[in-house]
């Protein structure tokens, strides 16, 4: 069948971090937003609560690895957050939690986010051949303050439909994920090709679905074509082949699947 669509990752496929600010900068900018939040709501920021960013970033590490090697479903972080706060004896209301939780991210400009030079060529050779584009990603912080983000980058209007983690519930292997961007385009899996740079949530979730998957080789990570993969529920061990495997986007216009 016709590819009709095509579903990107984001991180470490649209764009990398070259550059980080030092861990210092990072940690003080942190405490010094949460510190302005807390004296906003009349709480004095001392004692344990001076490390509240610290236990927000060790609870989500821990939330997100237990979801991701189980169910897939996805935290609701500003939940996280308010537990965390509630470990240092804070208790804060629903809105407040939100509140915490989008000061406690700093943000991918802040982060040094930068895109791979080939990525805005290629998403413009794909829309102007008639390719409907979207995203599935796994990420902690959704909505409108991440569809901002994408904008400062150019990149939110080459985007048909945004499926993030945090927004949609589920997690990158789980098939709703990939559920809810195909059934947004209105497109069959057949038609559709997923790029990403993750072996286990990119390529065995698409293929789980019948689309095919193209594997953006991140040579950073751990992820092996020969090691095996064990998939949601148990399935598996599978070692997880991509049907396509490139070194850079530029790559992708190029695949015989756009021939």
């Amino acid at each position: 069948m016709t590819i009709h669509a095509v579903l990107f990752d984001l991180g470490d496929t649209l764009w990398h971090f070259p550059e980080m600010p030092p861990i210092n900068l990072i940690r003080g900018e942190t405490v010094r937003r949460i510190s302005d939040l807390l004296r906003s709501w009349g709480i004095n920021p001392e004692g344990e609560l001076f490390f509240l960013g610290r236990d927000i970033r060790i609870a989500v590490e821990r939330a997100v690895e237990e979801a991701y090697n189980g169910d897939c479903i996805s935290p609701h972080f500003p939940t996280v957050a308010r537990e965390a706060a509630a470990a240092k004896g804070l208790t804060i209301s629903d809105e407040q939690g939100v509140q915490l939780w989008h000061t406690w991210n700093l943000g991918g400009v802040f982060l040094g986010r930068t895109l791979f030079p080939d990525v805005i060529p290629t998403l413009q050779w794909l829309r102007e051949r008639g390719y409907r584009v979207g995203s599935v990603t796994n990420r902690a912080l959704g909505g409108e303050p991440f569809r901002q983000e994408l904008d400062h980058y150019g990149l939110l209007d080459y985007f048909e439909v945004l499926s993030i983690s945090c927004d949609v519930g589920y997690m990158k292997p789980h098939a709703a994920i990939f559920q809810h961007a195909l059934e947004a385009l209105a497109v069959a899996p057949e038609e559709t090709v997923m790029v990403g740079d993750s072996l286990r949530a990119d390529v065995a979730g698409a293929q789980a679905l019948g689309m095919a998957a193209v594997w953006k080789r991140d040579h950073s990570s751990d992820d092996d074509e020969e090691r095996p993969l064990t998939l949601p529920n148990g399935q598996g061990p599978v070692v997880v082949i991509p049907d396509y495997t490139i070194e850079t986007l530029g790559e992708l216009p190029g695949l015989p699947i756009f021939g």
